[in-house]
């Protein structure tokens, strides 16, 4: 892959046979990307899952990509935000994009699509398209438009709170001229907060919500054609609110995360064919870097977890 200054790098494996040596992890493409001042996506997310735990624990991804595949009509697949939903509970932000995905001329090129509020002040130019991708200032959607923002603060904000909390004032407004609308959900933390029926043309509206601890807020909009099923047709990146001594830290998510890159530790240990010790040493190096960073959060929140041989040490004991 070449790399160029301010380019758009997605995350692919490489294109190599079965069997083929392992030279290069994705973590380490990311870096050269943004090392020349590229914007990283990973795309198709969260397939395949191999080493991208490590990069997002990392912090070498700036958005990852919610693509319709073949499925015209299928909406955003509740897989894929399931898994995106983890990393945003454990304190990862990363933004949510849109693509095609486009394989075939059976996906039409813009089924699934990414906006990105630009400043007025500032022009329409590649730079700061890509400026609003790296502040999560982003929705993705299959028609829907959307405006969320918290306490007016913009989608990607980081808001912080006192150990007492408050309440937060979520405004939002919606419209479509293609998939009619039905519902728009207010996610909390992963789950449902709040749960409206609307128009299939257009709405505004507002929640008074309860923060009591460490929470991320986003809007998602669902919708369907009068003759195929409901599906999640418009999602906005989150707004992440940092109550004081309330971690970002579930434990079930960090654990499930932590086996991710465990996994990707075992694949280049066992199955990869290796290219050279020196890559080998080098790879593994970085995969055990996002994994020591993670794993130590852990431990400093004292958060139990079982450890497997990657991880085993005699602390633990």
């Amino acid at each position: 892959m070449l790399f160029l200054p301010e380019t758009l790098c997605q995350l692919y494996f490489s294109d190599k046979l079965l069997g083929d040596p392992i030279e290069v992890l994705l973590t380490e493409w990311a870096r050269q990307c943004k090392k020349q001042g590229g914007l990283v996506v990973l795309p198709h997310f969260p397939n395949p899952r191999a080493e991208h735990a490590a990069t997002i624990v990392s912090g070498d991804v700036d958005a990852l990509e919610m693509t319709s595949w073949g499925n015209l009509y299928g909406g955003i697949d509740p897989y894929s935000l399931s898994d995106w939903y983890r990393y945003l509970n454990c304190g990862y932000l990363v933004a949510a994009v849109g693509g095609t995905d486009k394989m075939s001329a059976s996906t039409a090129v813009g089924t699934v699509r990414t906006y990105a509020r630009i400043d007025p002040s500032q022009g329409f130019t590649y730079e700061s398209w890509m400026a609003a991708i790296r502040r999560a200032e982003t929705f993705v959607t299959y028609g829907p438009l959307l405006d969320f923002t918290v306490d007016g603060h913009p989608m990607g904000s980081r808001i912080e709170m006192s150990s007492s909390g408050g309440r937060v004032d979520v405004t939002w407004q919606l419209a479509s001229v293609t998939v009619p609308m039905s519902r728009v959900e207010l996610i909390v933390n992963g789950e449902i907060r709040e749960s409206l029926e609307v128009p299939a043309w257009k709405k505004s509206g507002h929640w008074s919500v309860k923060v009591d601890k460490s929470s991320w807020l986003a809007l998602l909009v669902r919708g369907h054609y009068s003759d195929r099923p409901e599906i999640i047709a418009a999602h906005s990146s989150p707004v992440m609110i940092r109550v004081e001594g309330s971690p970002f830290f579930p434990a079930a998510d960090a654990v499930t995360i932590l086996e991710q890159i465990e996994g990707a530790l075992a694949y280049l240990d066992t199955v990869g064919t290796r290219a050279d010790d020196r890559a080998y040493k080098r790879m593994r190096l970085v995969l055990e870097s996002a994994h020591r960073t993670l794993h130590n959060r852990m431990h400093q929140l004292g958060y139990y977890h079982g450890h497997t041989p990657v991880a085993e040490h005699p602390g633990h004991r």
